[in-house]
């Protein structure tokens, strides 16, 4: 619904409410009489007064329905997403990207993509300082969507969609949440290559799975990946380690992981602590490590994945 038609229809619902309190007629009021005998020679009499609403209150009803209504309308713009029992959260939504958060919008490239033009754009002294910019900005920020590069650019929307293609295509960087809400993280980031080593390592296992990263879970809990394969789905989360300290951080990072799997409320799931030694964390010692290490987990199974440095290359 277009600016204009929302604008319209508030108004039209703004003067239904109006002209249900202004010619709301007023509520009926009945007198009733009571007489009561204190004595042979005394009496007292009671008014009672009994007020029936009739159709004011209808109208009353129907006034404070239009204005709800009228301001669900611009739900969006004032930022609200649910009002009494209008709206709700999906169970699973995507993380947003950057500070502050852009309302949601489809991404990926234009509806009509000029290869031949993008060959030439990206010859272009222009483009490709773009390009290096849209890359240097992860040097703050996790995750980026189109609305970001396209504020931190100065650029129009479409723009900064085929910039992020271009660079997805290239292999730099990988969409996640497409078509909506997609956001773009580095492809050779740490994160990544952990996640993509797990991801190997579950589909000689379990065969291939499907795969969303970057996700939060009733807008409470965050998890790096969901990787799913026929009816079990696997919660993902990268970790580093750069030295050999891990016992002190094991139990918060299972523990963190659990409640998250249970928010999902799934018959079949299970957790993946996916951990990347980097530095002077030796993998073989950190396996030896978590041999020895216990820990309950209830009806949620635990899988630790351990991983080298040269695993992650």
């Amino acid at each position: 619904m277009t600016r204009v038609r929302k604008a319209l229809l508030s108004v039209l619902l703004f003067l239904v409410s109006l002209c249900c309190f202004i010619f709301a007629p007023p509520s009926e009021t009945t007198t009733r009489t009571n007489t009561i005998a204190l004595s042979s020679s005394e009496q007292r009499t009671e008014a009672v007064e009994i007020q029936n609403p009739g159709i004011s209150r209808f109208l009353e009803w129907v006034g404070i329905g239009a204005l709800v209504l009228a301001a669900w309308l611009w739900r969006k713009e004032l930022g609200v997403t649910q009002l009494g029992p209008l709206g709700a959260e999906p169970s699973i939504s995507q993380q947003p990207a950057g500070t502050p958060p852009k309302p949601p919008e489809e991404s990926g490239p234009p509806p009509t993509l000029d290869l031949g033009r993008l060959s030439k754009e990206m010859a272009d002294a222009t483009t490709q300082q773009q390009l290096q910019h849209i890359m240097q900005m992860f040097q703050k920020t996790h995750s980026i969507n189109a609305s970001y590069v396209a504020r931190e650019l100065g650029v129009a929307s479409r723009t900064a969609k085929t910039l992020l293609y271009l660079l997805t295509k290239t292999g730099q960087l990988r969409a996640d949440g497409f078509p909506r809400n997609t956001i773009y993280t580095p492809s050779k980031s740490l994160e990544n290559r952990i996640l993509d080593a797990a991801r190997q390592r579950l589909s000689e296992a379990h065969g291939i799975l499907s795969e969303r990263r970057y996700v939060r879970i009733k807008r409470m809990y965050e998890v790096d990946a969901l990787f799913v394969y026929e009816e079990m789905a696997f919660v993902v989360e990268a970790k580093i380690l750069r030295n050999q300290d891990l016992t002190s951080r094991l139990d918060h990072w299972i523990l963190q992981l659990l409640n998250t799997a249970k928010e999902l409320r799934l018959e079949k799931i299970a957790c993946v602590l996916a951990i990347g030694c980097l530095g002077d964390a030796q993998a073989d010692l950190v396996r030896k490590q978590i041999a020895s290490f216990t820990f309950d987990s209830g009806s949620i199974p635990v899988q630790i994945l351990v991983f080298s440095e040269s695993e992650l290359t």
